[in-house]
């Protein structure tokens, strides 16, 4: 079995070099760009339930370089406290405030339903939208970054992505940002580049030619949805690397990244099966080589130790790409995912697991809305907790 241990052992080390290529290469390749031309700019955020990270958001809204035109809050009732929490913060804002309330969502997500309705606000005033996510903390240049190609007619749509931020959380949330790191450095092949809902602008004309409001009607996600739609009508994406946007990880583990594998296997297999593939034959090679080092096989040690120093590069790698998009690591983040780096079977292992439990996943509860899916557009509300009901 020792050959097996050298095959797969060698695949592992030459994914993990893979990987801290790739971080170098999107490293060097980070460049913040802002919009040249002006333009009115509407910003689409839904909500539901209580948002302890609201007033933060509204203070980087506010701190953008780039003035946005106005901000539609889209809610599922009007007793939903998102609502209050927003009318109450909007003095903070230097833009107006425009809620909407969509009503209960039972054959689409609640957020598709909350963006559906925002949607219906669009006017011919807008050149650009952007749709984001509540819990994001954008940068100054962030707004200028999204809307910048869009406003001077390169792009239809332009997509950032997350850049999870450790925090002082527990160690699954430190597994799922050293992994979601890795990710983030990847580059976006154009076969299966998908949209972030946390961070999209779309141009007027290509949000008419979309029709969210009616895609939406039945939809399980709705960026996934709208990036599959983007393709078939062959518009013009970006995804920009300069636009990693800081998203705080304390509150997120394994349920979290579940769940972007499950929208995945229903939107878009190939990218999870990938990642199965690759995950599997990397999990399998280091467990090989820990077995074989522990055996006293000189090789296995020295591939083991090179795979240990690879990770620690890609982790240096990391923290340079927190500190250009100003999200840096504090010691004690450093320290945690130094931790990371150096337990590569437990964050391979844990990132297994977490794949294959979504493969055949039919049920997923997403604030407090559990939902029942036999596939993208074939889903329904299981259970719910309305605002106004004090017992469940």
């Amino acid at each position: 079995m020792i050959w097996l241990a050298w095959v797969l052992g060698s695949v592992s080390l030459l994914i993990t070099l893979g990987f801290l290529l790739l971080s170098i290469w999107h490293l060097r390749s980070l460049r913040r760009a802002g919009a040249d031309r002006a333009g009115r700019v509407s910003l689409v955020l839904a909500l539901r339930g209580d948002q302890p990270g609201l007033a933060a958001l509204f203070a980087a809204l506010a701190a953008q370089e780039f003035p946005a035109r106005r901000l539609i809050i889209a809610v599922e009732s009007a007793a939903d406290p998102a609502l209050a929490q927003s009318r109450a913060l909007a003095d903070r804002l230097p833009f107006s405030l425009d809620c909407v309330i969509a009503g209960e969502a039972e054959v689409t997500a609640q957020k598709c339903a909350n963006l559906a309705a925002a949607m219906a606000l669009i006017d011919q005033h807008d050149d650009a939208i952007v749709v984001l996510d509540g819990d994001i903390r954008p940068q100054p240049y962030w707004l200028g970054c999204l809307v910048g190609p869009i406003l001077d007619g390169r792009y239809d749509i332009v997509t950032g992505y997350r850049w999870l931020q450790p925090g002082s959380a527990g160690w699954v949330a430190q597994a799922i940002a050293w992994l979601d790191h890795g990710v983030a450095l990847l580059p976006r092949l154009k076969g299966i580049t998908v949209l972030w809902g946390g961070s999209t602008a779309y141009s007027a004309a290509a949000l008419r030619r979309l029709d969210l409001p009616r895609l939406y009607a039945r939809q399980l996600v709705d960026d996934l949805s709208a990036g599959l739609k983007a393709r078939a009508l062959s518009m013009r994406i970006l995804t920009r690397r300069a636009l990693l946007v800081p998203l705080p990880s304390a509150a997120r583990g394994l349920a979290f990244y579940r769940r972007q594998f499950q929208y995945g296997w229903h939107y878009q297999p190939a990218a999870p099966a990938m990642a199965l593939g690759v995950t599997t034959l990397h999990a399998f090679g280091i467990l090989l080589l820990l077995a074989a080092s522990m055996g006293g096989h000189v090789v296995a040690q020295l591939c083991l130790a090179m795979i240990l120093l690879l990770r620690i590069a890609a982790l240096r790698c990391h923290l340079a790409v927190a500190e250009k998009i100003a999200s840096p690591m504090s010691g004690a983040e450093i320290w945690r995912q130094v931790v990371m780096a150096l337990l590569p079977p437990l964050t391979v292992l844990a990132l297994l697991l977490v794949i294959l439990s979504s493969v055949a996943a039919r049920h997923m509860r997403w604030r407090d809305i559990a939902y029942d899916i036999a596939g993208p557009e074939k889903l329904s509300v299981a259970w719910r907790r309305r605002f106004d009901d004090q017992t469940g």
